[in-house]
């Protein structure tokens, strides 16, 4: 048995006409397509041959759009295609938007734009031609193709001018299919071309209902709002010039354009000689029995655009609206005043204050300023937030006070809506038919739209190490007998803050005889790890002194504390908790630190430990709670420093050894900090050799004064450097268990020093952003260091050399090896552990650690430095 097949049945005239338009967008695709291979001067030839044809063709594109529409004054159309060509073509001229269109020398970016591709245009009934000339330039001038959709009041004249433009854009180079007109007016027509995936972008000027379908469509675009625009006319205003721009504005094209003024608020004191003057210029003012009858003529009846406004009525001339309505006016008639309600709820609910595109101005008598503005705001409610609004007046504040209330993207000042809001005529907005009118009115920006908004900015970013700095004190004073500088340093009253074991060992006695002023008071309270109570104190006992000079003698504590207590001195407004935020990079912190050119009182920083470094440091540690809290600013580095080895030789052993470790964790912190430079590695490779010589000569021999001065110069050194390249992650380690468990802080940075290196030498896990690297450098610099102290041919040697020699030196000076040694138990440490890791995270040290530890990383160094024993890998 023979079987047949039917003929499929002939595709409905939907899905034909569906097809049809698939290929005007497959066309305009490929368009975009030639046009990306176009460079900037094929593309402003284009661009001014379609400008001088548009241009010659003004006049009768004006008369095809009065003949097509009914809508508005043929000269004024004139106007309005010059504005869209000649206007147009003086801003875009000589303004890049191929290839690199902008360079930033300074930041080391250039942006590079890109068309957008295919935009589908919508174009008004209102401004049929204008905006056609307009918007095809600027896609133009972007390398955008456009179809173009008009509305079905306006098809002819859309048509019109982009035939114009397409043969003169294409006899310059314009691709084939770059500019098409897609007249088919019905609905499904419009739908489909929002869900067509070959639209890449839709552009609308229209009304609210193909605004709201084109938003709704979930495609790129941009959009306007309704213009419903309130000007306010105060009484410092110039009130003839103020009736005449409103004249010229208003009565614009018949008010057909959307930023045209719509509801005008008057001043009471001003209100009559308005309304007369509007009268002598040629208004009518209507009574409310005229009133009522407009309102009924042009929103009486259900049909029109919007379901809103009777089509008879818009754009029409005052006299033949007025007609149109059933009222007798003088033939010369240029606008209709309707008075509206003063009161501002009555004035809501009045038909009057919506946008009319009709030679209609409401008018408002208000009785004061706030009044004024309070009904600018509440017409801009009804249908014009975000377009346009205007002010006439003299006076600043008033001028300030409406722009502060009116939520419009255009708040023009003494200048007319409808001509001012296009650009380049009152003012040096954007020349524009297209006003966004941002979230306030569903678009995507408030600016007058043009070429920019057009282009896809590719941002291209070139790599750009940030400048470094290395700060230190203005003088520093070193070497045995360096103490007696302080004879030069004049000064009325002085204060020493030291402590009570430095007080009883006769230093403060000691500075006494070297100070040229009798006036010395001591402040000798500062503990180990000071708190914000003592620094407090301190500031108090300034506050009753009225000193010029401030002496710290001791060690790192007493430096600290004295860095504080001036800081809070000279700015008693600062907190300490504004001043330890936390922050990523020291240059972009949220902190703010006054910078003084010159304190009110000099810091002299005199050390009797050779480690913490704080004589020449822009940093001050405080313990808060069990936390250290570190102070950070150069505003902080003392003016002076002394650096005078005698003052260590009564140093017992273990404190000798504590404050050398620290100086040594110092230098090989800042030697891998991602801030480090050639400067600060030359401090730290000469403060690690005098270290790794020196320090157990003085742990045997406490007396020996050359191996004391070698410790108190590298102790300096160190200081030096990571003043300006800063420390790591061994110091926050430190810092945490410090606090937590009560050990001196070189004890503390022993514990983990040797598993620091290690870690820091492997392959991170995550590297530290440091654009100042263009590799991961560590192990190099450790390899660097270790070369120079320890000798060895390869890399990786001198590395294990310099990694054995902290190791050996450790146990030499007699370093605990670990925390359990310390007598804590392991259940002790479990607990706190979860805490320690995460304080040691947010510790400021760790911003400058060669790698980025990891809050698992950081647990697993916690747990070494408990457990001891030899490192894992070198």
């Amino acid at each position: 048995m023979t079987q047949t097949h039917a003929a499929p049945p002939a595709p409905p005239v939907e899905e034909t006409r569906l097809h049809e338009v698939d290929a005007f967008v497959d066309r305009a695709a490929e368009a975009a397509r030639r046009f990306r291979e176009l460079d900037q001067e094929q593309v402003d030839r284009i661009v001014d041959a379609m400008v001088r044809a548009g241009l010659r063709a003004a006049v009768e594109l004006a008369q095809v759009a009065i003949e097509e529409t009914g809508f508005g004054v043929f000269e004024d159309k004139v106007v309005k295609n010059y504005v869209a060509t000649e206007f147009l073509a003086d801003y875009l001229r000589d303004k890049r938007s191929v290839g690199v269109v902008e360079e930033d020398v300074e930041r080391n970016i250039v942006r590079v734009a890109e068309p957008i591709g295919v935009v589908l245009a919508i174009t008004p009934v209102t401004n049929p031609t204008s905006t056609v000339l307009y918007k095809a330039i600027v896609a133009a001038k972007t390398r955008n193709a456009v179809p173009f959709r008009p509305s079905p009041y306006a098809v002819r004249c859309c048509e019109r001018a982009v035939a114009i433009l397409r043969e003169a854009g294409e006899a310059a180079g314009l691709p084939p299919g770059a500019l098409q007109v897609i007249p088919d007016a019905a609905h499904e027509v419009t739908h489909h071309l929002f869900r067509h995936p070959g639209v890449d972008f839709i552009w609308v000027t229209g009304g609210p209902k193909i605004v709201a379908l084109a938003n709704a469509a979930g495609k790129p675009g941009l959009s306007v709002g309704p213009g419903n625009a309130p000007i306010y006319l105060h009484r410092s205003a110039d009130l003839r010039g103020a009736v005449v721009d409103i004249l010229i504005s208003k009565t614009f094209d018949a008010s057909v354009i959307c930023p045209a003024e719509q509801t005008c608020i008057v001043d009471d004191a001003i209100y009559d000689a308005v309304v007369a003057e509007f009268e002598r210029m040629g208004a009518h003012l209507l009574n409310e029995e005229e009133s009522a009858r407009l309102v009924q003529f042009v929103f009486g009846c259900e049909t029109g655009i919007g379901d809103k406004a009777n089509m008879a009525a818009i754009g029409q001339l005052a006299p033949q609206l007025a007609e149109r309505a059933g009222l007798v006016v003088p033939p010369g008639t240029k606008l209709l005043l309707a008075p509206l309600p003063t009161e501002l709820d009555a004035l809501a609910a009045h038909p009057l204050v919506v946008e009319k595109l009709m030679p209609v101005l409401g008018l408002v008598r208000s009785p004061s300023v706030e009044h004024g503005v309070a009904a600018a705001v509440l017409v801009t409610e009804h249908g014009g937030l975000g377009h346009t609004s205007a002010v006439y007046a003299n006076d600043p504040d008033v001028v300030d006070a409406y722009a502060k209330a009116v939520r419009t993207g255009r708040i023009l000042v003494n200048a007319p809506t409808a001509v001012g809001a296009l650009g380049g005529v009152y003012n040096n907005l954007t020349p524009t038919f297209s006003l966004g009118c941002g979230t306030w009115g569903g678009s995507s920006t408030t600016e007058n739209v043009n070429y920019t908004q057009l282009l896809n900015l590719k941002t291209v970013s070139h790599r750009r190490a940030p400048s470094q700095w290395f700060r230190v004190p203005a003088n520093t004073y070193f070497n045995a007998g360096a103490l007696d500088n302080l004879r030069e340093l004049a000064c009325e009253t002085a204060v020493i803050v030291t402590d009570a074991d430095s007080e009883r060992r006769g230093v403060v006695d000691l500075l006494r005889g070297k100070l040229r002023t009798r006036h010395v008071q001591v402040f000798s309270q500062v503990e180990p790890e000071p708190g914000e109570a003592t620094i407090r104190a301190g500031v108090a006992l300034m506050d009753r002194a009225r000193p010029d000079l401030l002496v710290a003698v001791g060690g790192g504590s007493v430096l600290d504390a004295a860095k504080a207590m001036r800081l809070f001195y000279e700015h008693p407004e600062q907190s300490l908790e504004d001043l330890t935020l936390p922050f990523l990079d020291p240059r972009k912190r949220v902190a703010e630190y006054p910078h003084d050119e010159v304190h009110r009182v000099r810091l002299v920083a005199v050390p009797t430990t050779a480690g913490t470094g704080s004589e020449v440091s822009p940093a001050a540690v405080l313990t808060v709670g069990e936390h250290k809290e570190t102070l950070v600013d150069y505003c902080l580095v003392p003016d002076v420093a002394i650096v005078d080895p005698t003052l260590t030789l009564s140093l017992p052993p273990s404190i000798t050894a504590d404050s050398g470790i620290d100086a040594l964790t110092h230098a090989l912190e800042a030697a891998v900090s991602i801030f480090a430079s050639p400067y600060t590695d030359a401090f730290c490779v000469q403060a690690a050799r005098l270290i790794f010589d020196a320090l157990p000569r003085v742990v045997d021999q406490p007396g020996d004064l050359a191996a004391r001065t070698d410790m108190a110069n590298a102790a300096t050194l160190a200081g030096l450097a990571f003043s300006n390249a800063f420390v790591g992650t061994n110091h926050a380690l430190a810092h945490a268990v410090g606090a937590r468990f009560g050990i001196a802080h070189g004890r503390a940075n022993a514990l983990f020093l040797p598993h620091v290196l290690r870690y820091n030498a492997a392959l991170p896990s995550k590297f530290m952003p440091a654009p100042g690297y263009s590799a991961y450098v560590a192990p190099d610099k450790y390899a660097q260091l270790g070369r120079v102290v320890f000798g060895g041919r390869e890399p990786e040697e001198s590395r294990r050399r310099l990694f054995a020699g902290v190791d050996d030196l450790l146990a030499r000076v007699g370093m605990p090896p670990s925390l359990a040694s310390l007598g804590i138990s392991a259940e002790e440490f479990e607990t706190a552990l979860p805490g320690l890791a995460m304080t040691a995270f947010a510790d400021l040290s760790n911003r400058t650690n060669p790698r980025m530890p990891l809050v698992a990383e950081l647990t697993e160094l916690l747990r070494r430095g408990y457990a001891g024993g030899g490192p894992d890998a070198d």
